[in-house]
């Protein structure tokens, strides 16, 4: 069961940075959140769907996405140039929405829950990778 979200909106001018991820290992979910920083959020996409031999096709570009090839793994992406406190929160809604309501979990707290956890992570994350964020 593959499953994309994606969002869409303008660049941000940034230098570029190769691709840096780190992992969130989540054992209450038996699972874990691999989350990507990329330069092009649609070639990544497509090099997960062929890896895992997702049948979808990804047409547009996007400023970040999270591809579920099973409920074992889930893959945050996010364009370097869209890096943004918006596209983040957007982002990790969405994984935290995707890990939860796969468990049968509708629970908002816990999927606020699992939001604030995954950001917390991310955030620390990007700071020690120096990688900065635009407002918006």
């Amino acid at each position: 069961m593959a499953s994309t979200t994606t969002c869409l909106n303008q660049p941000l001018m940034v230098s570029k940075t190769p691709k840096v991820q780190t992992t969130v290992q989540l054992p209450m979910y038996n699972c874990k959140v691999v989350m990507t920083v990329v330069e092009n959020v649609k070639l990544e996409v497509e090099k997960l769907y062929k890896k895992h031999k997702i049948k979808e096709e990804f047409d547009d570009e996007a400023e970040g996405a999270v591809v579920m090839p099973g409920m074992d793994t889930y893959y945050l992406l996010l364009g370097q140039a869209y890096l943004t406190h918006n596209t983040i929160a957007h982002e990790i809604f969405h994984a935290a929405v995707r890990v939860t309501e796969d468990r049968g979990i509708v629970d908002e707290e816990a999927q606020a829950w699992l939001g604030g956890h995954l950001t917390g992570h991310l955030y620390k994350f990007l700071d020690k990778k120096k990688l900065p964020i635009k407002h918006g």
